[in-house]
C-alpha cells in the first residue's frame, strides 16, 4: 500500500449498504465534509436524521453497477460477500478506488484509522493486520498532539502565507519557518502574537 492524501470532497463516494458499519463509514466521511451516496435495500434509523440534514444521499435499492459507475471512490460494506466481490472486481477493473471492509485484498485502498486536530491529520493503517490496533496508536497519538494544535497549525499556516509572499531568499524562509516551530508557540499563544509582529516589523523595514 501507497500511503496518499486525496481530497474527494467534490468526487463522488458511494457507500454500498445501508447498516451500522455503512453508518459508521458515513460519520467519517462527513469529518472531511463529504456528502456520500449511500445503496441499500435498507437503512439503519440513524440515517434519517442525516438525510433530514441534507448530509447524505440514499438509494433505497439493490446496489448495480449503474449505481457506482461514475464513483471515484466505492466502500462495500454489506453483509451480501457476493455482491460486495462482485463491484469490488467491476470497479476496480474500471479504474475507481475501492474499499472492500471485510476483505482487504479485494479491493485496492483502505481507510486508516483518522485523529484530527484541525489542519493536523493523524492517521494510522496496519494494512488491515488490525484496524483495533491502529485505532489504539491512534488514540495514543491523540493524546500526545492534543487540540492545542488546531490553533497552532492555524499560526503555522498564516506564517508560512506570509513568508512565501515576501521573503525573497530561500535562506530567510528557512530562518523563519524553522524558528515558527520551536516549542514555545505551541505552548504560548502570546509568543506566537509576538512572533507575528517580530515578522511583519521585519519585512516592513526591508521595504
Amino acid at each position: 500500500m501507497f500511503p496518499i492524501m486525496v481530497d474527494v470532497s467534490s468526487e463522488k463516494v458511494v457507500i454500498v449498504g445501508g447498516g451500522v458499519i455503512a453508518y459508521h463509514k458515513v460519520e467519517n466521511l462527513l469529518r472531511f465534509h463529504i456528502t456520500p451516496h449511500v445503496v441499500s435495500p435498507e437503512f439503519h434509523p440513524s440515517f434519517d436524521k442525516l438525510v433530514k440534514e441534507g448530509k447524505v444521499i440514499l438509494h433505497k435499492k439493490e446496489a448495480e453497477w449503474s449505481d457506482v459507475q461514475d464513483a471515484f471512490l466505492l466502500i462495500l460494506v454489506t453483509n451480501d460477500e457476493a455482491v460486495n466481490d462482485r463491484l469490488a472486481a467491476q470497479a476496480k477493473a474500471a479504474g475507481k478506488l475501492v474499499v472492500h471492509a471485510s476483505n482487504p485484498a479485494l479491493g485496492n485502498a483502505q481507510v486508516p484509522a483518522v485523529a484530527l486536530r484541525g489542519k493536523l491529520v493523524l492517521s494510522v493503517s496496519t494494512s488491515g493486520a488490525s484496524p483495533t490496533l491502529a485505532k489504539q496508536i491512534r488514540n495514543e497519538l491523540a493524546d500526545v498532539y492534543d487540540e492545542r494544535y488546531e490553533a497552532y497549525l492555524d499560526f503555522l499556516h498564516d506564517i508560512r502565507q506570509f513568508v512565501k509572499e515576501h521573503a525573497e531568499s530561500r535562506a530567510d524562509r528557512q530562518k523563519w519557518l524553522k524558528r515558527a516551530v520551536e516549542p514555545i508557540y505551541l505552548e504560548q499563544p502570546e509568543e506566537r502574537e509576538r512572533f507575528r509582529r517580530e515578522l511583519a516589523e521585519e519585512f516592513q523595514a526591508v521595504k
